[in-house]
């Protein structure tokens, strides 16, 4: 059978569909044209411009919380602080006279770190860096080697300053120790083993008012604790806060065996107050309560919880004129807590001879309160106790040792 086409169908059925795509893109172009001209009306008539101080504020108020997100393991503020300060870092050596064949010969016998405080030579050490020196001389980074003068020292918090001839120099502000957190960032900068000069070692605050006693120590002091590693030769270098300021200075670590990451520094608010000291007077002024003290908790478990115990008070004392005994139970000095020997000490820093305080003690398991005023400590007053740091976790002493103040 022979097939038959309708061209005329055929040619119909093609214009429809092309009619019918024909509407279709005039119909979308439509709402292209339609939807940018309502976007054009919004924009330009009703959307205000930022022209309200108000708005404006606002808005670069916004963009500021957008703030790059610091990479992982660096911080460049830091490194900026780093290298601000520590020029204020320099060496300490310590030189004695030793006699070869006869003949007398200066030499370095020991050597350390210290900051500087103050533009004109003003340098901060530790005391047994430059103890029974006969020459002292301070390397400064980029000056140069220069000889140094031992203003002063005070054995008791281990503390010397020392000052250079020089002026311009890099120093390095002391902070308030008093605001330091465990778990805050610090830094430890000295020169370890006398040769790795400015090394900078970084840690957190271990802890806050630690009682340490040492070998030889005639005094209990309170310590900042890091675990940022100090070496021997650290000794005197600062204990630095991210915002570059001396929260401490470095004078021990714990070295036992199977210890690791226990240095203690002394907080700069003693540090400030010794070094004004020394610098008016060449020594520490230092208030005089008259007593023999140690921890209550070291003898019962009694009321109060904590404290001072006075073992034994000076005739004359200040204690003794205010009519504490031996027996009471020091708990609060002048407004603050005092529940151990050290924070004792640190509180009487706080005054000078001819002040005032208001003391709160137990006695008989009462509270009483009674005001005294504070005497000079004399040079010779003596302590009964020779304190030890062979092992901290060994366990107390059946006699426990006394200390005097």
């Amino acid at each position: 059978m022979e097939r038959k086409y309708d061209n005329y169908s055929g040619s119909r059925l093609g214009g429809v569909c092309w009619s019918f795509i024909g509407y279709l893109s005039f119909g979308l172009l439509g709402i292209l044209l339609g939807a940018a001209l309502v976007y054009g009306l919004f924009t330009f008539y009703l959307v205000p411009a930022i022209d309200d101080p108000v708005i404006e504020e606002a808005a670069n108020g916004l963009q500021e919380e957008v703030q790059p997100v610091p990479s992982p393991g660096f911080d460049s503020n830091l490194a900026d602080i780093i290298g601000e300060i520590m020029p204020a870092v320099v060496g300490v050596n310590k030189h004695i006279f030793i006699t070869r064949f006869g003949e007398p010969s200066l030499e370095q016998v020991e050597s350390g770190s210290g900051v500087i405080i103050a533009s004109d030579g003003y340098i901060v050490t530790n005391h047994h860096v430059v103890e029974g020196a006969e020459s002292i001389t301070v390397i400064i980074p980029d000056r140069g080697r220069y000889e140094a003068e031992l203003i002063g020292f005070d054995v008791l918090t281990d503390l010397a300053l020392l000052r250079v001839d020089e002026s311009g120099l890099t120093e390095m502000a002391l902070g308030d120790s008093d605001l330091i957190r465990v778990g805050e960032t610090v830094m430890a900068i000295g020169n370890p083993l006398g040769f790795f000069q400015q090394s900078v070692t970084a840690g957190i605050i271990s802890a806050v008012g630690r009682q340490v006693r040492f070998p030889g120590s005639e005094y209990a002091h309170t310590f900042v604790q890091t675990d940022a590693l100090v070496n021997p030769g650290n000794s005197g270098g600062p204990l630095v806060n991210t915002d570059g300021e001396i929260v401490g200075i470095n004078t021990a670590k714990i070295s036992l065996l199977g210890v690791e990451g226990i240095g203690l520094s002394i907080p700069s608010n003693t540090v400030s107050r010794v070094m004004a000291d020394l610098v008016e007077h060449g020594r520490v002024i230092r208030p005089h309560l008259g007593v023999i003290i140690d921890d209550w908790v070291d003898y019962s478990d009694a009321e109060p919880e904590k404290g001072v115990l006075i073992i034994e008070i000076a005739p004359d004392s200040a204690a003794d004129e205010a009519g504490l005994l031996p027996g009471d139970i020091i708990v609060s000095m002048g407004g603050q807590d005092i529940e151990y020997m050290a924070q004792l000490f640190d509180r009487l820093l706080h005054f000078y001879p001819g002040d005032t305080m208001t003391i709160i003690y137990f006695r008989d398991e009462q509270q009483e309160e009674v005001t005294v005023t504070l005497g000079e400590r004399p040079e010779n007053f003596g302590f009964e106790m020779e304190p030890e740091l062979e092992d901290p976790t060994e366990p107390e002493v059946e006699e426990p040792e006394s200390e005097e103040e």
